[in-house]
């Protein structure tokens, strides 16, 4: 049995593998359409503007964590 602490440790580490996936399959998309336009420097800087992601901060992996939490507070069964 998990004691409190550790059940907000194994969340916030659960959101943040999240949040790095996501950035990581963004980030994927990008080099993508890096290697899409690599002949045209500026069509590439274009597209690396509009598609690298921006990386979470602190708050969002708390939000996330909160957001997992919930379904192990809710009270409705």
């Amino acid at each position: 049995m998990s004691n409190p602490y550790q059940i907000r440790t194994d969340l916030l580490a659960m959101a943040k593998n999240m949040l790095d996936k996501t950035y990581d399959a963004q980030m994927e998309v990008a080099h993508k359409a890096m290697e899409i336009y690599k002949d045209n420097a500026e069509q590439a800087l274009e597209a690396w503007k509009n598609y690298v992601p921006k990386m979470y901060t602190p708050d969002e992996i708390k939000a996330k964590a909160e957001e997992l939490y919930s379904f192990v507070n809710n009270d409705k069964k």
